[in-house]
């Protein structure tokens, strides 16, 4: 007997006396939900193969729409979030050049969007857990996930071109695949491997010709905001790994989020870097109040995602942020970019572009 999986459409074959009379409450073993599955409606009997007695969790290869999820539920978050989090990069430097501290702007933009995430998962009676493996699970995402990426990423905002910050984000889909090989949750693919090479040549690109920057002397700014997607592509990995299957994603993200902010509320102190609004409401502040809810939709999207169709999948949203980020700075901020900027946009793609067929390869072949 094949029951499907209602959240991520994983297939399993089971032994349909395993189910019972009455049926039983079952678990994916992929993406954690759980449901009851019913008996087997009375038919004539299959064939034999099809009917061989397996462990209930034993998992059979999905069709390769199945595994990669992609239905219009998660096209449509991936869009979204992308969108959202390119947004976020012309915001940011609105709210720093505005004068706001960039430690106190990522304290109140993960306390805001946190509490509110808090108040959600109170509401639909799903809080976070707070058991030790639970918490250790929140600091290592809060830190890796959220802090220290966001910390590096407003810190360089009033110091490169939002559409320069946002190219990065185009590493994070082929770090994720790197940090999935060091894990051993992915297998080694020639075409993967290629997609990372070129990728590397796009940021090279950027960071060798002086002509591809404003000024050469932002290219250790540059080099400082790699620190982002390496904390991200690592915690892509993380979060497929580490998530604790009956988490839901409006408590993770939350207190993924509360524990960035008490990480950057003991740094505030400690730098003496505290700030509030002063009643007199700038477009900082406004851009501040837009991230605080950007921040709360795109971490929960994130965790969705990921749940439903995996990391990888995920971390392509990041090109989308690139476009979407160059796109919101020529809006915002009337940008405009060299030669150089628009190659290594062109060399990223095609590092995505091979990094997908080779996902596409190993999947046909799993």
């Amino acid at each position: 007997m094949i029951i499907s999986c209602p959240s991520c459409a994983s297939r399993f074959k089971i032994d349909p006396q395993a189910l019972g009379p009455v049926g039983r409450n079952v678990r994916c073993a992929k993406c954690g939900d759980r449901w009851h599955q019913p008996p087997a409606d009375p038919s004539p009997a299959p064939d034999s193969a099809a009917t061989a007695a397996l462990a209930p969790a034993t998992q059979v290869a999905p069709a390769p729409s199945a595994k990669l999820n992609l239905n219009l539920v998660p096209m449509a978050m991936l869009f979204t979030a992308g969108i959202s989090l390119g947004l976020t990069f012309s915001l940011n430097r609105i709210a720093i050049t505005d004068g706001i501290p960039f430690i106190p702007y990522v304290f109140w933009q993960a306390l805001g969007a946190g509490l509110i995430l808090l108040i959600l998962s109170l509401f639909t009676r799903h809080p976070p857990r707070l058991t030790p493996r639970h918490l250790m699970v929140y600091a290592v995402l809060g830190s890796i996930g959220m802090s220290v990426p966001l910390l590096v990423v407003n810190f360089v905002a009033a110091k490169l071109p939002a559409g320069v910050v946002g190219l990065q984000q185009t590493l994070v889909p082929m770090l994720t695949y790197a940090f999935a090989l060091m894990l051993r949750v992915d297998k080694v693919n020639a075409f993967k491997l290629a997609g990372l090479g070129v990728g590397l040549s796009a940021v090279l690109v950027v960071v060798l010709p002086q002509t591809s920057l404003p000024s050469p002397d932002m290219v250790i700014w540059v080099l400082v905001s790699f620190i982002t997607p390496l904390c991200y592509g690592m915690a892509n990995v993380l979060i497929a790994v580490m998530r604790p299957p009956e988490s839901t994603s409006l408590a993770l993200a939350s207190v993924i989020l509360l524990t960035g902010a008490v990480i950057m509320g003991v740094v505030m102190v400690a730098t003496g870097g505290w700030w509030w609004f002063d009643g007199i409401m700038s477009g900082g502040d406004w851009a501040l109040i837009a991230v605080v809810l950007i921040n709360a939709v795109f971490f929960w999207l994130l965790l969705e995602i990921i749940r439903l169709a995996g990391p990888v999948f995920f971390s392509v949203q990041n090109y989308i942020a690139t476009l979407s980020g160059i796109a919101w700075g020529m809006l915002i901020h009337g940008e405009a970019h060299s030669i150089w900027i628009w190659l290594a946009l062109a060399l990223l793609f095609i590092g995505l572009a091979l990094v997908i067929r080779g996902s596409l390869k190993t999947e046909a072949n799993s």
